[in-house]
């Protein structure tokens, strides 16, 4: 064999060489960014399943605080209360769980327009609430009638239309058409879907409002009531109590709140209307409705959630429902 194949042959060996090494290099490569993304996809599917759980048992844990807490004062929220204005933090496995209450029971339960009947049928006292209720957020008259009309008719599961309500008829004249609900609101956000609720009439009345099942009667807290929930108690006696004058009662509570509604319906301001105007009935010292705004920490990031506790009928609070929240 003469020196120059030989020579070729050494080249051509320790091309081959180099050739299986860099295949072997790629791919254990390959291998390690596969073990990687395995390792990565494992981990998260963790953080996803403790997050999970640590959703359950934040919820759980916030049902058990809401009960304890309102069993130590008798269910009497009042605004003073120190459990509404202090965070409770709790470890729960590898996260931590901060709990921040507040009693969600001032508000205008929209499904109760629904009525007895299923019908929200326009005499119900509840309809008449709730139109007083935006006369005195500021829509007026007719603009205030065609909003309660328009959301007890998509309700209601009848095709007749209210005088200054919106039927089937309306809603299939639209560039995307489509039939009234039927059935009750699931959340605030469906009236967006009804005629006459648009972002600027949903921005007014958001703070005022909520969706509560029909048998769930909201009372209104009257020692737990700020300044920016008046109409809500200016709604209760048919125009005979302004926004003004509720505002100032509210101003005027005295520390630790009204010891019965009795006392607070015999304040010179109340105490004047005749009873067919009001409804004594929605008022109460006691909270039956509590929001928790319960946010998890981890490792892995944070979550906050909002949950709704209601009062059942043997008195305990249950989890009503709950979502997640934008941090």
């Amino acid at each position: 064999m003469t020196p120059s194949r030989r020579s070729r042959e050494r080249g051509a060996t320790l091309l081959s060489v180099l050739l299986i090494i860099a295949l072997m290099s790629a791919a254990a490569l390959a291998a390690t960014d596969a073990l990687a993304r395995s390792v990565s996809v494992s981990r998260t599917s963790g953080y996803r399943a403790d997050g999970f759980w640590a959703a359950r048992g934040a919820l759980a844990a916030g049902e058990q605080v809401v009960n304890e807490v309102l069993a130590q004062v008798q269910g009497n929220l009042t605004a003073e209360s120190s459990v509404l204005m202090e965070p409770m933090i709790f470890p729960y496995e590898r996260a931590t769980i901060t709990i921040s209450l507040r009693d969600a029971s001032n508000c205008f339960n929209l499904n109760s327009i629904q009525g007895d009947d299923g019908e929200g049928n326009s005499g119900n006292a509840p309809l008449r609430n709730l139109r007083t209720l935006y006369e005195e957020t500021g829509f007026y008259g007719n603009e205030a009638r065609q909003l309660s009309e328009s959301l007890a008719d998509w309700i209601d599961a009848d095709t007749s239309t209210r005088p200054s309500g919106a039927e089937d008829s309306i809603y299939r004249s639209r560039a995307v058409p489509h039939l009234t609900g039927g059935q009750k609101l699931l959340s605030v956000g469906e009236v967006r879907a009804v005629e006459g609720y648009t972002p600027e009439v949903i921005a007014r009345l958001e703070q005022l409002v909520c969706v509560r099942r029909p048998e769930d009667e909201t009372r209104l807290n009257i020692n737990t009531l700020t300044l920016s929930q008046a109409p809500l108690l200016s709604a209760l006696f048919s125009h005979e109590l302004s926004v003004t004058e509720a505002e100032r009662i509210i101003s005027s509570r005295p520390e630790g709140g009204w010891v019965s509604v009795e006392e607070f319906l015999s304040l010179p301001d109340i105490s004047k209307i005749v009873p067919e105007m009001r409804s004594d009935h929605f008022l109460s010292t006691t909270a039956n409705h509590v929001e928790a705004d319960i946010l998890i920490s981890s490792a892995a990031g944070s979550m906050r959630m909002v949950a709704v506790y209601g009062r059942a009928v043997d008195g305990s609070f249950v989890l009503k429902g709950s979502h997640r929240r934008s941090s």
